[in-house]
């Protein structure tokens, strides 16, 4: 007997939304503030999925490793020099609240640089609308930026809830999160199927005991979704409306 799902319930960096370069933009804009080096595409893709305060963290890291590198080349030729690289190193981990504050502040008006949906993603979306579907996207974004990002790209009042980060949740892979969301949705956790690209998303899923599509169009890539038991992987967005019925089944 098939199983009719009523909510699906999104990622948006990664799956609604490809956020990259507006995330690349603010972090090296971070990173060249306070003297460190930048990061590449690649880099973000792995350091994302979080939270901005881990993104801070390792993007920082990746400076400071260098130097931790450095230092253990210097060892055995020259203690004082290594000690030198190792302490730099530490010093620039010390940078992590200040760079935590300026990279919000300024990703307040910079989270919409370069900003699209990923092909197919509108055209689906309306597709389950039209079904009657609940759409919610629920990410570990500030509330406020994936406000403005889900509003430049698909308008605003698309979706029937936004989840992020306000302080007054916990955010995923907490299941607490997605009870809060479904609730709003007025819809129980049973009839509802997660969309994401990532580790935390497939976890999410897996916690909350709902099936998931697995986006490996996004930032992770088919490896790490079926490494976390996605129900369903999809290589393009036009794939989603079929991915679900698939699991409907």
């Amino acid at each position: 007997m098939s199983k009719e799902y009523k909510a699906v319930l999104l990622d948006l960096d990664g799956t609604l939304v490809n956020t990259l370069y507006s995330l690349q933009d603010t972090m090296n804009k971070t990173m060249e503030h306070f003297g460190l080096d930048p990061i590449s595409i690649e880099q973000v893709k792995k350091y994302i999925g979080n939270g901005y305060h881990v993104f801070v963290e390792k993007s920082i890291s990746a400076t400071a490793d260098r130097y931790y590198r450095e230092a253990e080349k210097w060892e055995a030729r020259d203690e004082d020099k290594a000690m030198d690289l190792d302490q730099k190193a530490d010093e620039i981990m010390e940078f992590y609240d200040d760079a935590c504050d300026f990279y919000i502040r300024l990703f307040a008006t910079n989270c919409t640089y370069g900003n699209e949906a990923y092909p197919g993603m509108k055209e689906s979306l309306e597709i389950l609308k039209q079904r009657g579907k609940k759409l919610a996207c629920v990410t570990n974004k500030s509330l406020e930026e994936a406000n403005k990002v889900l509003d430049q790209v698909y308008g605003a009042g698309y979706f029937d809830y936004v989840s992020g980060d306000d302080g007054t949740h916990p955010l995923k892979p907490d299941t607490g999160v997605v009870n809060d969301v479904c609730t709003k949705l007025q819809i129980p956790v049973s009839e509802c199927i997660f969309v994401g690209d990532t580790r935390t998303d497939m976890e999410t899923a897996a916690k909350a005991g709902m099936p998931s599509v697995g986006c490996a169009f996004g930032y992770r890539g088919a490896k790490e979704l079926e490494k976390y038991h996605a129900t369903t992987i999809i290589d393009h967005a036009g794939e989603l409306v079929k991915a679900i019925d698939s699991i409907s089944r």
